[in-house]
């Protein structure tokens, strides 16, 4: 969770929420087809938070409470972000309901925003994941427009604990499988909270913050002393809960300075070329445990829509999977590819010529994996 200031606790009063350069558009291949102007959009906020929350497999009523705000949000965006492996369009999506009237729902598939003003705030949500066999990622954002700024406490569901001057080092397994315990730095170490995995809904990181949503214990609040430890117990509390019969006793090294792996495919497309490493074909698949410099032809007319292969083709051309020895499977985004072109960095490929991929991501203890580079021979 974070809060963003200016010179005051609130902010300037100049301070809006807009649109990035943009505006919503509908596209046909490389053609605009609709067009909603939101360039002209401003909504004020004198206090603005963000966060990403995880909905399990399954969830019900994961009440948000606006990351604290309560009733006094005048802003609400969600973007609904699904597990790469849920491949039923029919199967992704949202339910909500209001907090004050919990009997309708509603739905949403990739985006919603709710909008109010001083007098009529958006109430807050109780959210659903109706799909039984993947989670949900959502990231939210949610203002106030005025000095309202008091957390709600939903007195029979929540409370708030918190622990600082943590490292990571300081958590560990108490019943393996069941639950895990967090200690204090006394020479005599002394267990503060015990946390039983099933409890555990959420997991949020912000700077050197770990905010954890327990449906037995409530809201609990980690401080770790430096964000590497922050960084590190994210990783490690993911971990656990998706190898919940693995003892964090037993996990050696604990510190997680591995980098995440990304396997290519034997080829570009079925019928496309061989994607090679340092030249060599001898060895494929590859994968970056080889090394970081790959390349490949691709055919324009062949593997590109009305000409133009976007960001989410490549990967789909490019990559098998990305995979974490904590993590897991990594959901590959378009935002984490970066094309290079002769003319700087693009947005899709159009033309014949000479590209280089790169890659921008990390894994969730902030292991970066951006030194690969895949050169592209466009034909076509």
């Amino acid at each position: 969770m974070s809060v963003v200031c200016g010179g005051s606790l609130f902010g300037p009063s100049s301070q809006y929420i807009k649109t990035n350069g943009g505006d919503f558009i509908a596209t046909e291949g490389s053609n605009i087809r609709e067009r909603l102007m939101l360039s002209d959009l401003r909504i004020p906020y004198k206090q603005i938070l963000k966060s990403r929350i995880i909905l399990k497999k399954g969830q019900t009523n994961y009440l948000l409470n606006h990351l604290g705000l309560g009733d006094n949000a005048t802003f609400l965006s969600i973007k609904a972000v699904y597990d790469v492996k849920s491949k039923v369009e029919a199967d992704n999506y949202v339910q909500y309901s209001y907090y004050n009237y919990p009997v309708q729902i509603f739905s949403f598939a990739q985006l919603l925003v709710l909008t109010g003003n001083s007098s009529n705030r958006v109430p807050q949500l109780y959210l659903n994941n109706p799909n039984v066999n993947y989670p949900v990622y959502l990231d939210v954002m949610v203002a106030v427009i005025d000095d309202n700024y008091s957390v709600f406490n939903d007195y029979i569901n929540q409370s708030g604990t918190s622990f600082t001057g943590l490292e990571f080092t300081d958590i560990k397994s108490y019943v393996v499988g069941e639950s895990i315990v967090i200690y204090d730095k006394n020479t005599t170490p002394r267990a503060l909270i015990y946390l039983e995995l099933v409890y555990i809904n959420s997991i949020t990181l912000d700077s050197n913050f770990i905010i954890i949503d327990d449906e037995s214990q409530g809201m609990i609040f980690l401080q770790f002393l430096t964000e590497f430890d922050a960084n590190q117990a994210h990783s490690l509390l993911n971990y656990i809960l998706e190898n919940p019969t693995v003892n964090i006793n037993d996990i050696d090294p604990l510190v997680d300075s591995v980098q995440p792996v990304i396997y290519f495919n034997s080829k570009s497309g079925s019928m496309g070329s061989y994607i090679e490493f340092n030249s060599a074909t001898y060895g494929v698949p590859y994968d970056t445990s080889y090394g970081f410099t790959f390349s490949t032809s691709i055919s324009l007319s062949t593997y590109g829509t009305s000409s133009v292969i976007q960001k989410d083709r490549l990967i789909e051309l490019l990559i098998d999977h990305v995979s974490d020895n904590r993590d897991g499977i990594i959901n590959l985004m378009d935002s984490n590819l970066i094309i290079s072109g002769v003319s700087g960095i693009v947005h899709s490929i159009t033309n014949i010529g000479t590209y280089s991929v790169t890659f921008n991501f990390m894994d969730l203890a902030k292991n970066k994996l951006d030194h690969v580079f895949v050169n592209l021979d466009i034909v076509n």
